[in-house]
């Protein structure tokens, strides 16, 4: 509703219309702005904000044209967060372990003994005298700060990062860096064939692209890819409708995944079952059927990429004495022959586009960097970037493109993300200390451990081969930790629970609201807010519609909490150090003078803050061509001046990339004079089946007593481990299974031939 709806609906009905932001991506961009109703302090619902006098985006294309409703499309979970707000498990005060003390710390308790209530006061005092002795007797290298991951995220009072700032003023840590896990294939893999540095981990910008795949693609494949699941955490329901669109253009899905997942089941014309993380042999399978019936770009391939003769003697046999027949395949894949030729057919005959949302199991499976390469090579010698040929990754609207975005936008709008400078989420690792966070248990049990490459999904693919040590020379280990992303052990394994209760660890601090995963396995729980619980600024930067709201206060703080960045501020003062950390409007106050809404469109801090939420019209049709058109005159043949890579595809020279040679590399040039040798990530892609470091596999001879693989799909009623306590989604059917006991389950899902 409008900002004037909104004023009626509070006088009609006492009822207070909160504007707010909810994503759960982690950092301060979120997905598009949402209504919060509240009356008598109380949250009464979360819906859906509609449009009104704003000018939406459309692209044209096939004589249609395509747009979204006139209304953000709210997450499931985000509809129901209210839920989570008032949440039985939420920490309402801070608490103390029982049996801690500064004397007697007892670590293997950790996880199994009860809390007890104490005062702020009481909590800020131990925290401070603690991180107070440890820089005394360690120096503050000595404490980890784990402050990443996929949460609510807030602008100023809820950012991740936060205590990453705090402890930087303190004078040193060790930082957790988030691992590219959402990107492990294209980070560790793509990156070498095709560059594409920066914060999108190897994967292609997107400016544009949909006026490519609208007009030009006829079949769009799915790999690993479930837009209506993975997409709504991010930016709500956007994906569903992109779909749509795909289906109104006449464009043709043909989904390849293990599972008959929701947007197979929804979208796709067919669907292609594959056994989990043989997706190299199938683009390998492919791959010699063009060889062998010549269907690939010749041209392309000679002008724009380099090593594909070594990568053709490869796929032929000549120099394994295994071609790579569809027949081969079959036995790895589990699809038939008939059914790859087919498919390789279609796609070397039809304008094909491949279509991710960052890769599922494929990309993240054990050596998920070979079916990430392949991918990237099989659309090279179809030509990357010709007309309808396309690698399609935007999901989310917006902060996927280089230069503009996926959909019409104004490049000021959409290029102007305001960051805040406090929030230090680890996409780079700039920190004196790092632990990647799949390491930390190592890092506390088996040091000294080594590695390449911070894995921080903002750092070059250069970095990749330099090596690291924890502890460095001089570093005590780690003795404290700051846990503000308390979900590891729904993650990964048993390991670090061992981690939090070695006696090394001599003392452990969580921040969270709720009582819940390894918050359990601190010594001091601090009580956080949800978003409804403060004020702040939020910017709409994953979704489609450009937004920004004064994301007011909508309830009091439940219990005792507080908000991360009161948390920050408090310790700071004690520490001495609060005048790193002004108060929260002044900060938002300074930072909303960067946004497009002030820079652009004139608004004042206190205008905004009256009218709540400003969105931005989109250029017309003719506008974004224009724009398109002005970047190619500027700056010739780059990111902008065509939809996706068709700039690239252009490029007389093939020459443009963020690779050694600017090339599409089939051969790493990198890894070939780095690591030459390395059987589990060879220069040039193969099929691996297992190795030294993975037996995750059908494969291997484990698989004769343990024939079942488990995949862990992106769970479709909760995001990772966010929203399991939602007592509304559990009376969906696909959520849970009620047990005889009466307890609901985690559904596993099994073919029947297996079962």
């Amino acid at each position: 509703m409008s900002a004037g709806e909104a004023k009626e609906l509070e006088k009609g009905n006492d009822v207070k219309v909160c504007y707010i932001s909810h994503g759960l991506g982690g950092v301060a961009c979120s997905a598009e702005p949402l209504e919060a109703h509240v009356k008598d302090n109380k949250l009464i619902r979360v819906r859906p904000v509609h449009f009104k006098g704003v000018r939406l985006y459309e692209i044209k294309a096939k004589d249609k044209t395509f747009t979204q409703p006139p209304k953000s499309l709210p997450y499931w979970i985000s509809l129901a967060y209210k839920k989570r707000a008032y949440s039985p498990n939420r920490v309402l005060y801070p608490l103390k372990r029982v049996d801690w003390s500064p004397e007697n710390r007892n670590p293997q308790n950790r996880g199994k003994s009860p809390f007890v209530r104490i005062s702020w006061e009481e909590a800020i005092d131990i925290i401070v005298k603690e991180i107070k002795r440890i820089k005394e007797k360690y120096g503050l290298q000595a404490v980890l700060v784990q402050d990443d991951g996929h949460g609510q995220g807030g602008f100023i009072q809820t950012p991740h990062g936060i205590y990453h700032e705090l402890f930087r003023h303190l004078g040193g840590w060790t930082m957790q860096v988030r691992n590219p896990d959402s990107w492990e294939g294209w980070y560790w893999g793509a990156k070498h064939v095709w560059g594409m540095e920066g914060l999108h981990a190897g994967l292609p910008h997107q400016d544009a692209i949909f006026d490519d795949i609208l007009e030009n693609c006829e079949v769009l494949i799915f790999t690993g890819c479930d837009p209506e699941t993975t997409v709504p955490g991010f930016a709500g329901q956007i994906g569903g409708v992109i779909c749509d669109w795909f289906k109104e253009a006449g464009i043709k899905i043909v989904a390849i995944s293990p599972d008959c997942n929701f947007a197979v089941a929804i979208h796709a014309d067919k669907w292609i079952p594959i056994r989990p993380n043989t997706d190299a042999a199938l683009y390998l399978a492919i791959a010699y059927l063009w060889i062998k019936e010549g269907t690939y770009d010749k041209k392309f391939l000679e002008t724009h990429c380099v090593g594909f003769e070594e990568f053709k003697k490869y796929v032929m046999g000549e120099e394994d004495g295994v071609p790579k027949t569809p027949e081969w395949a079959e036995k790895i894949t589990g699809i038939p022959a008939r059914i790859i030729k087919a498919l390789a057919r279609v796609w070397a005959k039809k304008r094909t586009s491949v279509a991710n949302f960052f890769g599922g199991p494929k990309i993240r499976g054990p050596y998920s960097h070979e079916p990430a390469r392949l991918e990237v090579i099989v659309l090279a010698m179809q030509g990357l970037g010709k007309p309808g040929r396309q690698f399609l990754r935007g999901f989310y609207m917006a902060g996927t493109g280089k230069k503009i975005a996926p959909v019409p936008q104004y490049p000021e709008i959409s290029g102007t993300f305001v960051g805040n400078p406090l929030a230090r989420y680890t996409v780079v690792a700039d920190a004196p200390v790092i632990v990647p966070k799949v390491l930390v248990p190592d890092a506390i049990l088996n040091p000294p451990i080594t590695w390449y490459g911070t894995g921080a999904i903002g750092d070059t693919r250069e970095n990749q081969f330099q090596k690291y040590v924890f502890p460095p020379p001089g570093h005590p280990g780690i003795k404290m930790i700051w846990n503000a992303n308390c979900c590891y052990i729904t993650c990964w394994n048993r390991k670090i629970i061992d981690a939090y209760r070695s006696p090394n660890i001599e003392f452990i601090v969580a921040v969270s609201p709720w009582l819940e995963n390894e918050t359990t396995f601190a010594d001091i729980i601090l009580p956080a807010q949800t978003i409804f619980e403060h004020d702040d600024m939020v910017l709409a930067t994953r979704s489609a519609i450009s937004a920004i709201a004064y994301q007011e206060r909508c309830i009091e703080p439940v219990g005792e909490s507080k908000s991360d960045y009161e948390i920050a501020r408090l310790i700071a003062e004690k520490m001495g150090i609060g005048d790193k950390f002004p108060p929260p409007e002044e900060l938002m106050k300074q930072f909303y003078e960067k946004t497009w809404a002030k820079v652009k469109l004139g608004i004042s801090w206190e205008e905004f803050k009256k009218r709540k939420l400003i969105v931005a019209d989109h250029p017309t049709w003719e506008e974004w061509k224009k724009i398109q058109k002005e970047i190619e005159e500027k700056q010739g043949l780059t990111w902008g001046a065509r939809p996706g890579l068709t700039w690239f595809y252009e490029l007389p020279e093939g020459k443009g990339l963020e690779t050694p040679t600017g090339k599409l590399e089939i051969v790493s040039k990198g890894l070939a004079e780095h690591f030459p040798d390395d059987k589990e990530r060879p220069p040039m892609p193969r099929w691996i089946p297992y190795g030294e470091t993975h037996q995750e596999s059908l494969f291997h001879p484990r698989a004769k007593k343990y024939p079942l693989l488990l995949m862990s799909n992106h769970p479709r009623w909760r995001f990772h481990a966010q929203g399991d306590d939602i007592t509304w989604i559990r009376e969906i059917p696909t959520a849970k299974i009620k047990g005889p006991d009466g307890y609901y389950y985690e559904p596993v899902w099994i073919h029947p031939s297996d079962a």
